[in-house]
């Protein structure tokens, strides 16, 4: 715990925060993307801490954008600044690979999806830094529960008033998000019955899960100073929202996805969004009234997302304050359709159009429960989460989009 917050100055905690209420602009609609990677042990299949000997061996090779998790059993890869999705390809496959290779070196395998199988969280260990204790000494047990992996989308806004109508009109697309990506179904060993663990387990966490609903940067700003000024929380990476401002970086931060079990889902998640905020800053630059959003979204907001949880892309989604419902893998096809001409406009296109839903469906939950149904074997599953995307690494770049 901070030592301020020990003695009950939090004033003096809040004083070292107050630039974070200035949102530094992005003019352009810069990306940013950042990948959670399981560590695992190809012995057991089990989860293994090593990211410190694998960051150890990046910093010796000056290997860019890689940093530590909460776990040790967890890495995180991300870009630097993008302008479309083939940067963030072309910035990512390079160092995949070689992180991958070390890792490989070091007798471990990298994964993707949204949780591990069969893991018991309570076994881990928690990676050496003042913040990640500090979580630990917060939530004690629930830290445990994070053992979670996501997929964390940066796209630059040039306000933050634009930040925050932004959050509050792409509230209601929060579910199609979490369904495109959902592929956790299993917790503990259990079969939860759900699309994506991942998501219901985030919502034990504090100032957690849908955004708070914000008519303006102002509101939002005392907002923040009153957690601040209390010690609730002690910057703005204390708030684990689906959506949030990052006034430091000038970006609006998605984090509700899993991390999908492939690249090319990957790749075209972060289509969808980067597509999403272009298309709402424009509609928002013309009709700026509408930054204060529709609260009776943010109420649906809610609902749909457990539905998404529950369902994946099977949910049926809640479209209107009437009440209307509509398949929710039919409504997210509906919506990449309209957003082709911002993607073609930007070379997203090729990224996006692999996303759209075909025929029935099948997320990555629907598809790690079923291999494990016909198998009944959890190394199944891991070398399928361990495998299938290093195979994506082994083809050209440019076939990654469409696979």
């Amino acid at each position: 715990m901070n030592p301020d917050l020990r003695n009950g100055d939090v004033k003096a905690v809040a004083r070292d925060g107050e630039d974070i209420l200035r949102f530094q602009p992005s003019p352009e609609h810069t990306l940013g993307v950042e990948l959670e990677f399981q560590i695992i042990d190809p012995h057991s299949s089990d989860l293994a801490p090593g990211s410190v000997r694998i960051l150890k061996i990046c910093e010796e090779e000056r290997l860019p954008g890689l940093s530590a998790e909460l776990m040790q059993s967890m890495i995180e890869v991300k870009t630097g600044i993008c302008h479309n999705v083939g940067e963030v390809r072309d910035q990512l496959f390079p160092v995949l690979r070689r992180v991958r290779n070390i890792a490989n070196s070091l007798g471990y395998q990298l994964a993707m999806g949204g949780t591990h199988p069969f893991n018991r969280g309570i076994t881990g260990t928690v990676y050496p830094d003042e913040r990640y204790e500090r979580i630990q000494d917060r939530l004690a047990w629930l830290t445990y529960q994070r053992v979670v992996f996501g997929l964390h989308v940066h796209v630059g806004v040039p306000s933050g008033d634009m930040a925050m109508g932004v959050i509050s009109m792409l509230t209601r697309y929060l579910p199609h998000l979490l369904a495109a990506s959902a592929s956790s179904p299993f917790w503990h060993g259990q079969d939860t019955g759900l699309a994506s663990c991942r998501s219901a387990l985030y919502r034990m966490l504090p100032h957690a899960g849908v955004p708070r609903y914000f008519r303006s940067w102002k509101e939002f700003r005392t907002f923040y100073k009153v957690m601040r000024d209390t010690g609730t929380i002690q910057s703005s990476k204390d708030i684990y929202w689906d959506i949030r401002p990052c006034p430091g970086l000038g970006t609006v931060e998605f984090r509700v996805c899993d991390m999908p079990l492939t690249l090319a889902t990957t790749l075209g998640i972060v289509a969808l969004i980067h597509c999403l905020v272009i298309a709402t800053r424009r509609l928002l630059e013309e009709r700026p009234q509408l930054r204060r959003g529709d609260i009776r979204h943010h109420w649906l907001a809610v609902e749909n997302k457990w539905l998404a949880t529950r369902y994946g892309l099977g949910a049926m989604y809640i479209r209107t304050p009437s009440g209307k419902r509509r398949l929710l893998s039919k409504d997210l096809s509906e919506l990449i359709d309209k957003l082709q001409p911002v993607a073609e406009e930007n070379g997203n296109w090729p990224f996006l159009k692999n996303l759209r839903p075909q025929g029935t469906p099948e997320t990555g939950a629907d598809r790690l429960r079923r291999l494990f149904r016909n198998t009944g074997n959890w190394k199944t599953l891991i070398d399928d989460m361990t495998q299938r995307w290093g195979q994506e690494l082994q083809v050209s770049e440019e076939a990654v989009c469409v696979s």
